[in-house]
């Protein structure tokens, strides 16, 4: 458009220099033919030299170049007004619906701005730029004004919107897009404004919400709201409230399920809703105390079991299985003085059997008066516990009678051929028999037979503890 306008300016430039140029040559043509007419005789010309003097004081050049520049430096002031005009006041001024907030004012701009450009067009250029100033001064006190009545509506739409005044809201915003029509602040405020409805419907619920005490549902309406309002500083401390408190209440509740669960057993249970309250709040001191509960509780069933475990392998006699469960007890437990005397049995008991054991795999040995003293203060021990445990008493009785069999002699009658020497080494000669009996106890022997002229014989034999006689029949009967 300033395109346009300034073409047209130059255009009437043009014209009106052609119109100046041909004065200018007009005049000169004119001022050539004065001074050949001054050069003839003055007789003749007087009357038109007065003339010519007259015509020459009307005519003056200098005046006419004067005047050029003085339009050129208009020309100039008003092309740079213009282009303030055009490029900084118009566009504030297009921000606003001057015809629906001003007719007149919006007509009186529009014919200012026509009549400027026509006078710059007929080169009138100090009434084109004192129209234009008129313009400018007009224009800024309409941006001024606009902007002013602007922030007055904002300011009002945003207090009726705060109040939930959804008509006074809507007016108020309008008149603020009205005044800016680019005013991205007004346009999300309108957006909101359009809520309001909804924000008073969410309102109500909430506050039958808070007459009901329903904390939860409130909490769900207010989270609804703030993504209407998120400004609402008081809506986000409510919110925050109304979280802590609730999740107060679950994590009561939740300690409260768990001790429940570990009174009726259901440690399972009691682990789940402990765990739902440490999501909450995991360093509260109540999580400590459940876990600790749990934990006893879990310790104390360990204890029963193993104790239940025991008592029923002692029914059978299986003390090892004893000693393993109350082993385990007094870990749990170490000042249980019960179970801590019963696995001192259970320990003896053991004890007893291995001893036994070993002197039942080696009942030879018995025979060693030493090893028999060991054998006969195992047997007076296991009698100790002959009520509580018949197996050993069982092993006891059995020491008893080997270690008596043993201990006893054995006839064994010992045969030969009359030429053979016989003696029992570490115990004596028997001699040269056709036959003898001599008296052993059980045990392992060697029969060393010597003759001369024949091979010498050993014979090891084994005298056993649970017979009446033995017999043995050695000859050396083997040359040399």
């Amino acid at each position: 458009m300033i395109t346009q306008k300034i073409a047209e300016a130059k255009l009437a430039k043009r014209k009106l220099f052609f119109q100046t140029l041909i004065i200018i040559l007009l005049l000169s043509v004119l001022c050539v033919l004065l001074i050949v007419w001054a050069s003839m005789p003055k007789t003749i010309h007087d009357s038109s030299k007065a003339e010519s003097s007259q015509t020459l004081d009307i005519v003056d050049i200098p005046v006419v170049t004067e005047s050029a520049q003085d339009n050129e430096t208009l020309r100039q002031a008003y092309l740079e007004s213009y282009a303030h005009y055009e490029n900084t006041l118009k566009p504030e001024l297009n921000k606003i619906e001057l015809q629906q907030w001003d007719k007149a004012l919006a007509e009186r701009l529009n014919t200012t701005e026509t009549s400027a450009i026509k006078q710059f067009g007929e080169a009138k250029y100090a009434q084109a730029k004192a129209t234009l100033d008129t313009l400018i001064k007009l224009a800024e006190t309409t941006i001024t004004d606009s902007q002013d009545q602007f922030k007055t509506a904002i300011q009002d739409a945003r207090q009726a919107f705060d109040n939930n005044q959804y008509q006074p809201a809507k007016l108020a915003i309008s008149k603020a897009l009205m005044l800016d029509t680019s005013s991205q602040q007004a346009t999300d405020l309108a957006e909101r404004i359009e809520q309001l409805p909804e924000i008073a419907s969410l309102v109500e619920q909430i506050n039958v919400a808070k007459v009901e005490n329903d904390l939860q549902t409130e909490l769900t309406l207010i989270n609804q709201l703030l993504t209407l309002t998120p400004e609402s500083e008081a809506l986000k401390q409510r919110a925050q409230t109304l979280h802590s408190t609730l999740d107060n209440q679950k994590f009561q509740s939740f300690i409260a399920q768990s001790y429940t669960a570990i009174e009726n057993g259901r440690i399972d249970a009691a682990k789940i809703a402990l765990n739902q309250a440490r999501n909450i709040h995991p360093n509260r001191a109540e999580i400590s105390d459940v876990n600790s509960a749990i934990l006893q509780y879990e310790k104390n069933q360990r204890v029963q079991t193993a104790l239940s475990n025991a008592r029923q392998a002692e029914t059978k006699d299986d003390w090892q299985t004893v000693k393993t469960n109350l082993e385990q007890v007094i870990k749990e437990t170490p000042n249980n003085q019960t179970a801590t005397d019963k696995l001192a049995m259970a320990n003896a008991i053991l004890s007893l059997n291995n001893k036994i054991d070993d002197y039942l795999k080696t009942p030879y040995r018995l025979s060693n008066g030493q090893l028999s003293e060991q054998a006969r203060s195992a047997i007076n021990q296991a009698t100790n516990y002959r009520n509580q445990s018949p197996s050993l008493t069982t092993k006891r009785r059995e020491l008893e009678n080997v270690l008596t069999a043993v201990n006893r002699t054995i006839p064994v009658e010992v045969r030969s051929d009359n030429k053979t020497h016989i003696q029992v080494r570490g115990v004596g000669n028997v001699g040269v028999i056709d036959a003898k009996e001599i008296q052993l106890k059980p045990g392992q022997y060697t029969f060393e037979g010597k003759r001369p002229g024949f091979k010498s014989k050993l014979v090891e034999v084994t005298i056993p503890y649970d017979v009446s006689r033995y017999s043995l029949t050695l000859v050396c009967d083997e040359p040399i």
